[in-house]
């Protein structure tokens, strides 16, 4: 895996019949496991204990109760920023954030980590064409939207499969919280607006369809993406000097 370290970041909630076994599939992949149970009400949580038993390099986080995706995020995305802070983890390690139903396909890691030369963001695009009409079309327009506010080009801001150096994504909770879903959308717009090499081109295809979000979660995003640039644009810090 080289020098830079893998970390895979796995927010789940009530995913009982899958997250095992995503997670045995990726654990070989990746140097440590992060992995969130956002309160679930099913067994997910016994399912991740179960299956994690006395596995090194895997760390469990918790919510008692249902936070939100972007909840699960930031607290894993903090988590890794005080393991920085304090020297366990270097900058250039790589974040990979992963869903833990399945819709991700794991076979294309190693070509993700080398489509990260000289980027420090990856976010994966993902090939739409098993979804439904409308949530292409939805898809097309909050990518537009987001074009517009983050002042580089984006096809699939809403996607979740993506790679991070660990320097940038620490950078950016400075300036973003997530409510919900808003968390893929906010970090994308805030990556590019601080000026960090972020790419959205690399196609990769979905094994399964899986789609929780509502109208109401694309108009929250769509609110969110003005108000996050704003923030990098009103209060950006010096950026820490790149690689």
């Amino acid at each position: 895996m080289g020098d830079r370290r893998r970390i895979a970041v796995v927010p789940a909630y009530n995913e009982e019949p899958t997250v095992a076994a995503v997670l045995d599939k990726l654990r070989p992949l990746v140097d440590e496991l992060v992995v969130v149970d956002d309160g679930s009400t099913d067994g997910t949580r016994r399912a991740i204990e179960r299956w994690n038993g006395d596995r090194h390099g895997v760390q469990l986080l918790t919510f008692d109760q249902n936070q939100g995706m972007s909840a699960a995020y930031y607290l894993a995305f903090s988590e890794l920023r005080r393991r920085l802070e304090v020297g366990e983890l270097d900058r250039d390690d790589l974040v990979f954030t992963v869903d833990a139903d399945g819709q991700h396909e794991l076979a294309v890691f190693d070509q993700l980590e080398a489509s990260m030369d000289g980027l420090d963001t990856l976010l994966v695009r993902r090939d739409l064409r098993t979804y439904p009409y409308y949530k292409r079309a939805g898809n097309w327009l909050l990518s537009a939207w987001a074009t517009l506010w983050a002042g580089h080009r984006l096809y699939d801001v809403e996607s979740g499969y993506r790679v991070f150096r660990l320097g940038a994504l620490t950078d950016a909770l400075n300036y973003y919280r997530g409510t919900k879903y808003s968390e893929t959308v906010e970090v994308a717009v805030v990556l590019c607006r601080l000026g960090y090499d972020v790419d959205n081109s690399r196609l990769v295809p979905v094994p399964i369809y899986r789609s929780r979000t509502s109208l109401l979660d694309a108009a929250i995003d769509a609110a969110l993406i003005p108000i996050a640039a704003a923030r990098v644009l009103l209060h950006r810090q010096h950026r820490p000097l790149a690689r």
